[in-house]
């Protein structure tokens, strides 16, 4: 029995141990790929007759309830025959196909989408649909049990090759061709395994069979660069015009020519590589040419813009340019990390001082919920009071779905809230944050945005470690924007994401075996663990810790107080080399700030409890 077909045998297994009336403890408020524990006398009626379809082993009663409507009760039944193995593989088929038709994605879901992918390749494998069945498990790539039957369901050993390329398997690739010649996909394999002269082969023959390919005449010119052949490599580039101003750029970087370096990268006019050429300044300590540069970037709109505007603002107050430093700080986004650095309130309107909004005005003078909420909050309400929470939380997200493509932003504000009440983040937040970009900027989507998610747990934890209770929500937003089952794909687990090997440290630190990352209390609980510890280590330093979380204490420490940033703040920032971490220290301690402005007894630990349920924005 492969691994797969063991998985799918032990999903069919709960579904019946579930289905008989069995409690599985999971955390609520995150829809699972099985429905919930159904006791029929308790349930409503809809529920009640799906539970009597399935216990009957009526298929025609189940077929009809899936193509009924797309309710969320339509996505269960599907499921439910997707996975009874007494069908036949095409009945099941048809059905997964419908229950991934009416599913509400989430990528963050990686495991459920993996094995969902994978029982879709199996079932089409099996009805004899093999175009399906190929599509599918190239998707699933480079999963090993989807690599094992792709490679034996496709025999042409060029489409095999490029699926592995795709999928990153760049030797499997190589290896598929067995001696057969395919430049456009030895080529890039090659270089991407380091093995520059054989790539430079393989961009040749590319090119003799497709003279002036792009992609190969720049292949090649990075393959020179990389074998250290400078002359052979400075022609190539500029022969390609626009496209070889980067290798140009760290070309005259390598001979020492600073300012054909600086001139190509600017040249570019990418934010990344303009960023490169002002370090190349600095380093040199050419402020003033640097200047310039900064300004630019932060004249668009890349993820550079606020830093670059930062740093230009550093510089001109040290050149003691005042014109330079007012137009950098007219590009300071206002509510950014940077704005704030220099005294500027968070992006989120102040609940004691500001209009609350037209939102919020309603909600303090009506009760009466939209036509769209009004249809499914009592089934909602009736199957979460009867303990059936994922499928209250499943018809509530099938509501929401169906309020933002209509556009009803009342309805997707209230049902947000009942979602939010279930401890159900994930999609809440989401459509919370696009009604915040799409201009609704009410107290009311603000603190759908950014909720005190699991408030018991996460109050209860910070207590615990003497820590805020708005660090764990601020890194929680930002490291799995609220998903308990969120896995990266570096591994980190759970809603504060921790690696496999920080995550058994923390259980030592604890003094207890590791819990489950996937659990709700424990992830949360070592999320504390962590940051009170790096608030140890950094006596007490936010940003510091912030930049820890995620780029590592040590890293964080070492360039801190290195020689050329001496702890330093302003240069602790412009020296911060991993663009992500840059970014996360920023994005996190904005999330902080606007956490301690929507909740004002927040970092006195005397947040009122009405600030945790849907009318917290009508107190």
């Amino acid at each position: 029995m492969n691994q797969s077909r063991a998985v799918l045998l032990l999903l069919a297994l709960v579904l019946s141990l579930v289905l008989a009336g069995l409690w599985i403890d999971r955390p609520s408020g995150d829809p699972q790929l099985l429905p919930a524990a159904f006791t029929e006398p308790r349930l409503p009626e809809p529920y009640a007759e799906l539970q009597r379809a399935r216990e009957s082993g009526d298929t025609a009663a189940l077929q009809a309830i899936a193509a009924a409507d797309d309710s969320y009760r339509a996505y269960l039944s599907a499921m439910e025959l997707a996975i009874d193995e007494r069908l036949e593989p095409a009945t099941r088929l048809a059905a997964l196909e419908r229950a991934l038709e009416l599913r509400v994605d989430d990528a963050l879901r990686r495991a459920e989408n993996r094995e969902l992918t994978l029982l879709r390749a199996e079932l089409a494998a099996a009805a004899g649909d093999d175009a399906t069945a190929l599509a599918a498990y190239r998707e699933a790539l480079p999963d090993a049990r989807a690599l094992e039957a792709f490679l034996g369901l496709e025999a042409d050993p060029y489409r095999r090759a490029a699926a592995l390329q795709s999928a990153g398997l760049q030797a499997r690739a190589l290896e598929a061709l067995g001696g057969l010649t395919a430049p456009s996909i030895e080529a890039p394999a090659l270089r991407a395994l380091g093995r520059y002269d054989e790539a430079l082969d393989a961009y040749r023959r590319w090119l003799a069979e497709q003279p002036g390919n792009a992609t190969a005449l720049l292949g090649e010119a990075w393959c020179l660069f990389y074998l250290g052949r400078d002359d052979e490599a400075t022609a190539a580039f500029a022969a390609l015009g626009a496209d070889g101003h980067y290798g140009l750029g760290l070309l005259a970087n390598r001979a020492g020519r600073i300012d054909a370096a600086v001139e190509h990268l600017v040249s570019t006019g990418r934010a990344d590589l303009m960023w490169l050429a002002t370090g190349l300044l600095e380093a040199r300590d050419r402020y003033a040419d640097a200047l310039p540069v900064y300004l630019r970037i932060a004249r668009g709109s890349s993820a550079y813009a606020d830093d670059s505007a930062y740093r230009a603002y550093v510089l001109a107050t040290r050149l003691e340019d005042g014109a330079a430093a007012q137009e950098a700080l007219a590009l300071l986004p206002a509510g950014s990390f940077f704005a704030m650095k220099l005294g500027g309130a968070p992006a989120a309107p102040d609940p004691l001082t500001e209009p609350v909004g037209a939102l919020s005005d309603a909600a303090l003078t009506a009760d009466q919920p939209s036509e769209r909420a009004l249809a499914v909050t009592p089934l909602a309400t009736e199957l979460h009071a009867v303990g059936e929470a994922d499928a209250a939380v499943g018809e509530l997200l099938f509501a929401l779905r169906e309020a933002e493509a209509a556009g009803d932003v009342a309805a997707v504000v209230e049902l947000a809230e009942l979602l939010q009440s279930f401890d159900e983040y994930r999609q809440s937040v989401r459509a919370a944050r696009e009604l915040l970009a799409a201009g609704h900027d009410d107290l009311r989507v603000w603190r759908l945005a950014y909720p005190p998610a699991w408030p018991l747990t996460v109050t209860e934890e910070a207590a615990l470690n003497g820590i805020e209770p708005a660090l764990i929500w601020a890194v929680m937003r930002q490291e799995s924007a609220f998903s308990p089952v969120a896995v990266s794909r570096s591994g980190a687990q759970g809603l504060m994401q921790v690696m496999p090997t920080t995550w058994d440290w923390i259980g030592e630190l604890r003094g207890e075996e590791p819990g489950d990352p996937f659990d709700v209390r424990s992830n949360i609980a070592y999320g504390a663990t962590y940051l009170a510890w790096l608030l140890r280590y950094f006596d007490g330093d936010e940003e510091l810790v912030i930049a820890g979380y995620n780029g590592g204490q040590g890293y964080v420490n070492r360039l801190f107080r290195s020689e050329w940033v001496a702890e330093d703040k302003d240069e602790f920032y412009r020296e911060i080399d991993r663009s992500e971490t840059r970014e996360y220290l920023q994005i996190v301690y904005e999330n902080l700030a606007v956490y301690r402005q929507l909740y004002p007894g927040l970092a006195q630990g005397e947040l009122a409890w009405s600030d945790f349920g849907p009318e917290r924005a009508r107190n």
